[in-house]
C-alpha cells in the first residue's frame, strides 16, 4: 500500500454549470454528505469535481450539455492537496465555451493537452450512468477498466492513445481503398504499430483483471451480491486468451493481416483490442445480461471498490464520489456499502436523506445542504 496521503479537494468554485449560476464551497476531509431535494444540484457538484480532475463529465460526452441555459461558458476551479507534498495546494481550472472549446490551467498556467493536465488517479466516481460499466455495451466496460489503468500505469494512456491513432489511420485508408481512393496497401504499415501498442494494451488489461478478480469477489460477497463473483478477460479475437504475453504482438500482426479482405469490404478494422470486453459474473451467471437491476448495481459498486483497492496499492487513495448510491439498496446492502467506506480517503456522497449515509458508518460526517442555489454545511 502507498505511504502517500490520499487525494483531497479543499475548495470548489463553479460558474454556470447546469443549474448552478455560482457556487463557492470549502470542503473538509473525511466523509461529506451533500443532501437536498431532487434537482437542487447535488449531482452537479460531483460532476464539477470530476471535471476539475479528469476534464470530462461522468454523465455526458458533450461538454456543451454542461453550460447553464443562457450562459456563454462553464468554468470550474478546484484546489487540491498535492498527495506527494501535503503542504502544497494545487489549483486546477477548466473552462468550456460553445464555439471556442476547452481551456485548461494548472496553478494559473495554461495547459494545451488534456492528457498532460488530467489526473486519473485523483477520483473514483459512481453516478447512476456508471451502471453502463456492467450492463452497457463492451465499450463502457473497456472505458471503465482503461480509466483504472491510466491511474495506476503511467505509460498505459500513451500506449492506448497510440493504438487508437493507428487504428483510425488504418480505418481511414481502408474506407478510401474501398471506394478506389487509395491503394489498400497504404493501410498495411499501420498494422505493425497497432500490433506493438495493442500487445501492450492487452498485457495491461489482462494483468489488471487478474489482480482485480479476487477483490471484486470479496466485495461482491460483502455487499450481498453472492459468493463466487468473477471477472474474466474476453479478448478480440478470442484466440488471444490462450496467447502468452510475449507472443501477443506477433499474433496480433498475423491477425490484422488475415483480416485484410474482410476489413476492406467493411471499411474498418473488425477485430482487435478496440473490441475487447470484460466478463462480470456471480458464479456462472453473466450479470451483464442476466443480472437484475439491483444485482448489476451491486456488481458496479463491488467493481468500484476493487478499483479503489488497486489504486491504494499503487499510489495515493482517490477521492470517492458517490452520487445517489444508496437509494435503491436494501438496508443490509446499504450498511455494507457504508461499512466499505472506512479509511483515510475523502468520500463525497449525495443523498436526498441526510441521515441515511451516516447510519452504518463509524466515520464522522460533515453534512452540506443544497437549497436555493447555495451549498452550506449544517
Amino acid at each position: 500500500m502507498s505511504d502517500g496521503q490520499p487525494w483531497r479537494v479543499r475548495s470548489l468554485e463553479v460558474s454556470d454549470l447546469r443549474c448552478w449560476e455560482r457556487l463557492e464551497v470549502e470542503l473538509p476531509g473525511g466523509l461529506i454528505v451533500i443532501s437536498g431535494p431532487n434537482g437542487a444540484g447535488k449531482t452537479s457538484i460531483v460532476e464539477a469535481i470530476v471535471l476539475a480532475t479528469l476534464g470530462v463529465s461522468p454523465r455526458t460526452a458533450q461538454l456543451a450539455d454542461l453550460v447553464r441555459a443562457g450562459a456563454p461558458a462553464v468554468r470550474v476551479t478546484g484546489e487540491f492537496d498535492d498527495p506527494g507534498s501535503p503542504s502544497i495546494i494545487i489549483r486546477r481550472e477548466i473552462g468550456y465555451a460553445v464555439g471556442v472549446g476547452r481551456r485548461l490551467s494548472l496553478d494559473g498556467v495554461g495547459v494545451r493537452q488534456l492528457m498532460t493536465w488530467r489526473r486519473p488517479s485523483a477520483v473514483l466516481v459512481f453516478v447512476p450512468e456508471e451502471l453502463r460499466a456492467v450492463k452497457g455495451p463492451p465499450a463502457a466496460r473497456r472505458r471503465s477498466l482503461d480509466r483504472l489503468l491510466e491511474a495506476i500505469a503511467p505509460s498505459f494512456a500513451e500506449d492506448l492513445a497510440g493504438y487508437q491513432d493507428a487504428l483510425s489511420q488504418r480505418n481511414a485508408l481502408l474506407r478510401r481503398a474501398r471506394t478506389g481512393g487509395a491503394d489498400v496497401r497504404t493501410a498495411f504499415p499501420w498494422e505493425a504499430r497497432m500490433a506493438t501498442l495493442g500487445a501492450r494494451v492487452l498485457t495491461a488489461r489482462r494483468a489488471a483483471i487478474a489482480a482485480l478478480a479476487p477483490r471484486y469477489a470479496y466485495w461482491l460477497e460483502r455487499l450481498g451480491g453472492g459468493s463466487h463473483g468473477g471477472l474474466a478477460w474476453e479478448p478480440s479475437p478470442a484466440i488471444l486468451i490462450e496467447t502468452p504475453d510475449q507472443a501477443l504482438e506477433d499474433r496480433l500482426r498475423a491477425h490484422f493481416e488475415q483480416l485484410r479482405p474482410r476489413d476492406l469490404a467493411a471499411g474498418l478494422t473488425t477485430s482487435g483490442p478496440h473490441r475487447d470486453d470484460m466478463w462480470i459474473g456471480s458464479g456462472a451467471r453473466d450479470l451483464r445480461r442476466l443480472g437484475s437491476q439491483g444485482e448489476q448495481r451491486t456488481a458496479a459498486l463491488a467493481l468500484l471498490l476493487a478499483y479503489r483497492d488497486q489504486m491504494r496499492i499503487t499510489g495515493p487513495g482517490p477521492i470517492l464520489l458517490l452520487d445517489d448510491v444508496l437509494s435503491e439498496l436494501d438496508p443490509d446492502r446499504r450498511a455494507a456499502v457504508l461499512g466499505a467506506l472506512e479509511g483515510d480517503e475523502q468520500v463525497i456522497l449525495t443523498s436526498a436523506d441526510p441521515e441515511a449515509p451516516i447510519q452504518g458508518t463509524s466515520r464522522e460526517a460533515t453534512i452540506f445542504y443544497v437549497r436555493d442555489g447555495a451549498c452550506n454545511a449544517s
